[in-house]
């Protein structure tokens, strides 16, 4: 691991990117329950091992188990729908649509690519509060026409980025990682279900 930190320390002085160590994080990925005794060194900074890492505010956690990020993510949906509910008299249902999807619902989609395969209950909070805007905007017409469900959001969020890794519109290294012949057996095989 401190060879791969010391490559990358080295890519970063070839291409005159600085990088602040201090703020360096490491995170194991594993379904082992034994601890793992690394002590990663980065740049002349131990880089201390932690139980979740932020990156671009999303939590991953070394079971890429989602459920405390989308809590989090529901918890501040709410207040922003909350907030929505207490002026809702000065707007429109569609001004209370539009600012649903701008303030309330952009959160809620945030990277939901990443998430999209997590337990159902995990996202019931996120159905939730998407029945408490629609109650809220109170015009089944406008709803039904201009929103489309969460879960079908992040159906196409996925599908998005699938045709990116699949057609080569990402960094080669990750296009390199995945067999063509493979990827279409998958898309075959999830069509057929």
């Amino acid at each position: 691991m401190n060879l791969s930190l010391q490559a990358v320390s080295d890519w970063g002085d070839a291409n005159l990117v600085k990088f602040n160590a201090s703020k360096t994080q490491a995170c194991l990925f594993s379904a082992k329950r034994s601890p793992f005794h690394l002590t990663p060194n980065f740049q002349g900074v131990s880089v201390p091992i932690t139980n979740h890492l932020e990156l671009l505010g999303i939590t991953l956690t070394p079971t890429l188990n989602f459920g405390s990020f989308i809590e989090s993510k529901a918890q501040v949906a709410s207040k922003k729908l909350g907030i929505l509910a207490k002026v809702r008299q000065y707007f429109s249902p569609g001004q209370l649509l539009n600012l649903y999807q701008a303030q309330v619902r952009s959160c809620m989609e945030y990277c939901s690519h990443l998430w999209d395969g997590s337990a159902k209950y995990q996202l019931e909070a996120l159905e939730a509060i998407e029945r408490r805007a629609k109650r809220l905007i109170n015009d089944n017409d406008l709803v039904g026409k201009k929103l489309q469900s969460l879960g079908h959001r992040r159906r196409v969020a996925s599908l998005s980025v699938f045709y990116r890794i699949h057609f080569g519109e990402c960094a080669a290294e990750l296009h390199d990682l995945l067999d063509s012949d493979e990827l279409k057996k998958l898309a075959l095989s999830d069509s057929n279900t």
